[in-house]
């Protein structure tokens, strides 16, 4: 019997191997640290390129930052996924700003360097155990095959629908091609297909959030997805170079950086304010991508959906309502109209921001201070005189904080706060006027943290305060309506669809800011009046700016933008606040998120006939900086041709060698001739060469705003062209470059 039992012994089991030995969270660090190890390779091998640049990029942007956000033992799972591109942002935006500083140029060696400290420090430091008690999100449905199986025909309508929008989407954008048709810019060029592939997923963005039972998790992050992109990356995907003109000085300072490993505070306030150009000549160089052209359109589209995704963590840590939180994403994306995602120190800046406040409003709440206690205490009064009783909303009340949080969250927020200074020079202060009196009221804590906040931007342009104020003044007059100033073109027939149509933005910013105020009150009425102080203050905060800066005409812009977030969360509150969807709630957020779509299409694609880059221009361009010296003179019409564009662009910024035609024609009566260029160049600056440009795409400008008498271009260029002194230097059909010689 004792043969038999011990016959009947189960075999003993081979050991594990060690990766099968490790749990989850283990096994992804495994990866992780093996992936970090195999792009640091590549980076030192300097194997970049279209194929593996993305790669690179990733590798880059979750690392560094992954080591220290998975220490954090509560976050939102989309909380953690933003902290981690952030952080990742930031460490090498400090890196390659000790580099620029310093001179001593190496981000291959680096970031190779800090790959592989990330990889090491995640195997060899275990991140704790987490036990949140945050919302996770709800992922129902998400991708499983037997959930598949199991599925009804109608609950993959949604889904072919998308597939079907983006597709269509896809052939829109192809055959749409680079060439602008018609006066309304994109909107009399995009082909039908565009306009049914972006209804249908506008359409179907709006159903999920108003249906009577929500789109699942999953198909309304893929349906915004597709929204940020139909929206924020068309204008960029139907041409081959950065469509905006005024990402190229941006570009240029971009890879001046990258070409010398050094900043030169005498050149201009970019090389003052380097952080953004300093991190994106570093990725760059790591990626393969050395000219800033060939990534920066890439910048509208990844800024846009990464501050869309910032913002659905930012309401998800105001309300664990999911039509609530998406709503307001929604309404953020459908009303951002002021372009400025494009390549550029403000974009960068205002991702840092909107970082800034998520940390806020994510580790920092606290109870306010006694006085603004009794103020909530007199608005809740209004509460209880409209008879109203107060509704048990899902999310009102605060989440408490991991008290051990706090001080790690502090130093992350001056960390961001410090990345922001050296790369913009309003957006700091923009940061201490909207998160300063919630320190200093007690609703967000420390309270040491609104000085601290404050020391950083004021430290940084202290050195700087001398140049900032001759060259462009620290204040523009406490004139808010100056400052807030918009002028419509005069040029416009009275009447004509025009007129209407550059109304746009005005109307879209006046509903948004309409819903806005009315969901701060709804909200107050249904007594969550803590929660709508600190949003409705996010929102207006900003507004304050305009009684000292109008930064050169852009404040209204900047205002708005910083606003908007926390406006479309009040147009959330305003469809949703109540304890259950009603119908009359369901049609109003879609009659108001339909005309959002609308209005944001003619506001964001009507200008591109005026604004948009050729690809001609920007080839004339490059050429023109490998060619120009320090002593040479420029002259062309266009304000929009990408002179500036690359590292020699220092060349052009002495007063003067940068000249615009345009004046000089319109002060002469007659027609100028070759002679009379040279003399004029000649008596200003005694140029050892002088360089005149003439473009397809200057002629359309001075056609369409009616600089001078148009036949003055073509007139002068047969001018130079028939001259004896004067060579044409270059020529690619749309663009000639003459060169005039000196004749004495």
């Amino acid at each position: 019997m004792s043969l038999l039992l011990e016959d009947e012994k189960p075999a003993p089991k081979a050991p594990l191997p060690a990766v099968s030995r490790l749990g989850p969270g283990r096994r992804l660090d495994a990866g992780l640290a093996l992936a970090g190890a195999v792009v640091a390779v590549l980076i030192l091998l300097d194997l970049g390129g279209p194929a593996l640049a993305p790669v690179t990029m990733v590798g880059c942007l979750v690392l560094p930052g992954w080591v220290l956000i998975r220490r954090i033992p509560d976050a939102d799972p989309l909380a953690r996924a933003v902290f981690t591109i952030v952080a990742s942002a930031a460490i090498f935006t400090i890196l390659s700003l000790a580099m620029v500083w310093t001179g001593v140029w190496q981000p291959r060696p680096v970031a190779a360097a800090v790959l592989l400290a990330a990889s090491a420090l995640i195997m060899a430091v275990p991140a704790p155990a987490a036990v949140s008690t945050r919302r996770p999100l709800d992922w129902r449905g998400a991708w499983r095959l037997e959930d598949l199986r199991h599925r009804s025909l109608s609950s993959n309508v949604p889904w072919a629908v998308l597939a079907v929008a983006m597709v269509l989407w896809g052939v829109a954008l192809a055959l749409t091609g680079d060439e602008l048709h018609g006066d309304k810019g994109l909107l009399t060029t995009f082909p039908v297909l565009w306009y049914f592939a972006a209804a249908g997923v506008a359409a179907l963005c709006i159903w999920g959030v108003a249906a009577r039972r929500m789109a699942s998790t999953a198909f309304l992050a893929a349906s915004f997805t597709g929204l940020v992109a139909v929206l924020y990356a068309s204008a960029a995907m139907v041409v081959s170079v950065p469509r905006l003109p005024w990402s190229y000085k941006h570009i240029a300072v971009t890879n001046y950086i990258g070409a010398t490993g050094q900043v030169d505070a005498t050149i201009d306030i970019y090389n003052r304010w380097p952080g953004f150009f300093s991190v994106s000549a570093f990725l760059g160089e790591v990626a393969g991508y050395r000219d800033a052209v060939g990534y920066a359109s890439l910048a509208e589209f990844s800024f846009a959906l990464l501050d869309v995704a910032i913002v659905l963590a930012i309401v998800r840590t105001l309300s664990s309502n999911p039509r609530i939180y998406w709503t307001a994403t929604l309404v953020f994306a459908l009303t951002n109209w002021v372009n400025q995602n494009y390549y550029s120190p403000q974009a960068f800046s205002y991702t840092l921001y909107l970082t800034m406040c998520l940390v806020a409003l994510t580790f920092l709440r606290s109870a306010p201070v006694k006085f603004a206690a009794a103020f909530e205490g007199r608005l809740g009064r209004l509460q209880r005189r409209s008879g109203r009783r107060r509704a048990a909303v899902a999310g009102a009340e605060a989440p408490v904080p991991a008290a051990a949080m706090v001080v790690p969250a502090a130093v992350a927020l001056l960390v961001l706060q410090a990345v922001a200074v050296a790369s913009h020079q309003l957006t700091p202060y923009l940061a201490c006027l909207a998160l300063a009196p919630l320190f200093v009221f007690g609703y967000f804590r420390p309270k040491w943290l609104a000085p601290a906040l404050a020391l950083v931007a004021i430290a940084y342009l202290l050195p700087n305060l001398d140049y900032v104020a001759n060259k462009y003044g620290l204040f523009s007059g406490f004139d808010v309506v100056k400052n807030a100033s918009y002028d419509v073109p005069q040029d416009l027939p009275f009447g004509d669809i025009s007129r209407l149509m550059t109304r746009s933005p005005d109307a879209l910013s006046l509903l948004i800011g309409v819903l806005g105020l009315a969901g701060f009150v709804r909200n107050v009425l249904r007594g969550n009046v803590r929660q709508t102080l600190i949003v409705a203050w996010l929102a207006a905060a900003p507004v304050f700016w305009l009684m000292v800066q109008s930064y050169g005409g852009e404040a209204k812009f900047r205002v708005y933008l910083f606003a908007l977030p926390f406006l479309a969360v009040g147009a959330a509150w305003l469809f949703w606040s109540g304890p259950l969807r009603t119908r009359k709630a369901a049609l109003g957020a879609t009659a108001a998120l339909t005309a959002m779509a609308v209005l944001f299409t003619v506001a964001y694609f009507q200008s591109e006939a005026k604004f948009r880059v050729q690809k001609t221009d920007v080839v004339a361009a490059e050429w023109l900086d490998g060619q120009v010296q320090p002593k040479d003179a420029i002259f062309q019409t266009s304000a929009f041709f990408p002179l500036l564009i690359g590292p020699n662009y220092p060349s052009y910024l002495e007063w003067g060698r940068l000249t615009s035609l345009t004046k000089l024609i319109q002060s002469s009566d007659y027609q100028l001739t070759a002679a009379e260029i040279e003399q004029y160049a000649h008596k200003n600056w005694n140029p050892d060469r002088v360089f005149v440009v003439f473009s397809d795409s200057q002629l359309a400008q001075v056609t369409r705003d009616k600089l001078f008498d148009a036949d003055k271009l073509p007139a002068l260029e047969r001018q130079l062209a028939s001259a004896n002194n004067v060579d044409k230097v270059f020529n690619n059909g749309a663009v000639r470059i003459y060169q005039i010689q000196k004749t004495g």
